[in-house]
């Protein structure tokens, strides 16, 4: 009988270990197949046999799912443009109310030197502060006005959905960004709570609930914006419909912005790109507990890659030229 303090165990332990890490490593690289396998079934999902036309099968083609996620990139890139402009609008009208001086132009708002320190805390609390929650409300309100609409076309849905995420992610970038930057939302966000870690906590937890309601709209929305019914008929291809037009568009749509943007809004970049890797997971696994949505009747067809590509470059090159401008507002 071995002794437990004897060399001659040694072996067997040693070679038990092993037998234990190849066995934990063979189960891990099962699973990863699983998934990966999973994950080809959604991306090229098999056209199912029964009631649905060509017409509507064809709209499983990967040319067709490339189509309608390169159109979903120019609802995002668009929603994301006009969203910023509008915010930055309205921070630029209630400086110019309080008598602020500033510089504007298309995408953002910068201050004399000087200026900044000698704002009233009423004035910093109101500019920097309710604004905000009034985007997350309003993109709320979009989203319950846009689940409702019965008379317009899948793709004014599809933006009107891209345009109600972008409002109420936007805030949750504002709350994640003023943890760290002194700058906009972080401005108000670092004057009532100075304590980085009180910071960090109360945004963690603004930020979580956020998501959660964020996934529940989006989820039906995005399933309510199809174009034909044959991406509801299964949850394998209403996690195709959701992969293509939200889990790979929003790479692209933010790649396009921080190119637009660079270096001038790099944190709002940064804070939306680690935003929505965790929306997007969250929204297609919460497809399969959606059963019942009706669409509408609309026009079928996809946008030309013609079509798609030129409305993308032509917004792209006239918002690059439009942001070089600049006024002096209040001097």
């Amino acid at each position: 009988m071995n002794n437990p303090g004897d060399k001659s165990s040694l072996p067997k332990r040693t070679g038990d270990n092993r037998r234990k890490q190849v066995g934990f490593f063979a189960f891990q690289l099962v699973k990863i197949k699983f998934h990966l396998s999973q994950l080809n079934r959604i991306l090229k999902p098999v056209v199912p046999s029964g009631e649905f036309s060509m017409a509507d099968k064809a709209h499983l083609s990967f040319s067709s799912l490339f189509r309608l996620m390169l159109f979903s990139v120019l609802c995002f890139f668009a929603a994301w443009m006009m969203v910023v402009i509008f915010q930055n609008t309205i921070h630029a009208f209630l400086l110019y109310l309080n008598g602020i001086h500033f510089r504007y132009s298309l995408f953002t708002i910068s201050y004399l030197p000087g200026d900044i320190y000698e704002w009233e805390e009423g004035n910093m609390l109101l500019i920097y502060s309710l604004p905000y929650f009034g985007y997350f409300l309003l993109g709320a309100f979009l989203a319950s006005k846009t689940g409702r609409m019965l008379l317009i076309s899948w793709k004014l849905r599809l933006l009107l959905t891209w345009i109600s995420i972008h409002l109420m992610v936007f805030f949750m970038a504002a709350v994640l960004k003023g943890v760290f930057v002194y700058r906009e939302f972080g401005i108000a966000f670092q004057w009532v709570i100075e304590v980085f870690y009180l910071r960090l906590l109360i945004a963690g937890l603004i930020i979580a609930f956020a998501v959660w309601y964020v996934k529940q709209a989006a989820v039906y929305l995005f399933l309510k914006s199809v174009p034909v019914r044959i991406f509801l008929s299964t949850e394998i291809l209403r996690k195709t419909w959701l992969l293509w037009i939200a889990g790979i568009s929003f790479v692209p749509g933010i790649l396009l912005a921080f190119f637009l943007w660079r270096p001038y809004m790099s944190f709002q970049v940064l804070a939306t790109l680690m935003i929505f890797p965790v929306i997007i997971p969250a929204v297609i696994y919460s497809s399969a507990f959606i059963s019942d949505i009706r669409i509408p009747k609309s026009m079928k067809l996809v946008p030309s890659y013609t079509f798609i590509v030129s409305v993308l470059a032509i917004l792209w090159v006239a918002l690059k030229l439009l942001s070089g401008y600049s006024l002096i507002i209040n001097s």
